[in-house]
């Protein structure tokens, strides 16, 4: 008798710590499997907006890849993350969660390519990771997954994509940060995040202050000659909507973001859209500026250049310090944006048409 009672006591404990952790008796749990992670050790990590992290807990991953890390209470609504070796996965919680189920490959954690259940909002943010990656999801549409999502998701969202310093992305984040206000009024990282935004956006105004071109400003007029020796002038297109683009032959970022320029010129010029093209090539490198009008096929005659590169007259007159660099001018000739590319670009011009 005494040999069933030790028996049936090894077996429970058997079930008790199976998949690499406790048992599901725990009232919060995150467990899973980790298909290219066996023999590792899977940590359980609540993060701050403050780039500190804290251990709440941790198990080895099975020789199967499953692993289990189980809490004696629920964590608290906030952001934590599942780490393995150098790899994350981000999760949400709002602190409905009782048990989270991850499932995935390790190698595919870069790209968001795991299944979750059992938490929504960590889905939520994961779907939204999914639209940023495939170019749907921007600081420019940013305002209609804020509003449909709740303040961890927008947050987390904003804080890990709009990092570039600039008047678009500082909006999403305060759109982000008053979501987060509104939905969490009393958590902690409501407090580091709204620090946070505050703190990029008077650094962006700082920034600003130094730069010699100013949204507002008339832009400067640039007067030179074109590949054949035609003379342009910025100040004629006035009454156009004009993106002044400083690029060059041999930049390969410009060459990439030129078939953009191209569809926006092709949209958009019937309707007053113009591209006035600065080159910072060079005098031996005159017939590769040519050579790259062609074949990238900018088809606008406004191609011009002192072949100076980076000591152009009209570059250091814009502060241009790299390229791509562009200037969005309004019809009246005023700076409206600087430094535009990729899908940022077409929302400013329909607004300014």
């Amino acid at each position: 008798m005494k040999n069933l009672f030790y028996l049936m006591a090894f077996a429970s404990a058997i079930l008790i710590y199976s998949c690499g952790g406790m048992a599901e008796t725990s009232a919060f749990m995150v467990k899973g499997k980790v298909e290219d992670a066996k023999d590792l050790q899977v940590y359980f990590d609540q993060i701050k907006f403050t780039n500190s992290s804290n251990v709440m807990g941790k198990s080895d991953i099975g020789s199967g890849g499953s692993f289990s890390v189980g809490l004696d209470e629920h964590p608290g609504e906030g952001i934590y993350r599942v780490r393995v070796g150098a790899k994350r996965a981000y999760l949400v919680l709002d602190g409905s969660e009782k048990i989270i189920e991850l499932n995935g490959k390790l190698a595919d954690f870069d790209n968001f390519g795991y299944s979750i259940s059992g938490s929504p909002s960590t889905q939520a943010y994961i779907d939204g990771e999914k639209q940023v990656l495939a170019k749907t999801l921007n600081a420019d549409n940013f305002a209609s997954f804020a509003n449909s999502n709740n303040g961890f998701v927008s947050s987390l969202i904003a804080y890990n994509r709009f990092r570039a310093m600039n008047e678009k992305n500082i909006g999403a984040l305060k759109l982000a940060a008053n979501k987060l206000q509104s939905d969490f009024p009393n958590s902690d990282h409501t407090k580091d995040f709204v620090t946070h935004t505050n703190s990029k956006e008077t650094q962006l105004k700082q920034f600003l202050a130094t730069q010699r071109i100013q949204i507002g400003q008339p832009a400067p007029d640039i007067q030179l000659e074109d590949p054949n020796g035609k003379k342009y002038a910025l100040s004629e297109l006035k009454g156009k909507v004009v993106l002044i683009d400083f690029w060059a032959s041999w930049c390969r970022p410009c060459r990439i973001e030129n078939p953009n320029v191209v569809k926006m010129y092709n949209k958009y010029n019937r309707k007053g859209f113009e591209v006035f093209s600065v080159s910072l090539d060079s005098k031996n490198a005159k017939q590769r500026w040519i050579d790259a009008i062609k074949k990238d096929g900018l088809i606008w005659p406004y191609h011009v250049s002192d072949l100076k590169k980076w000591s152009s007259a009209p570059a250091r007159e814009y502060g241009v310090t790299g390229i791509p660099k562009t200037f969005l001018i309004d019809k009246d000739g005023k700076f409206a944006a600087i430094g535009l590319r990729g899908p940022a670009l077409e929302p400013a011009i329909k607004k300014l048409l």
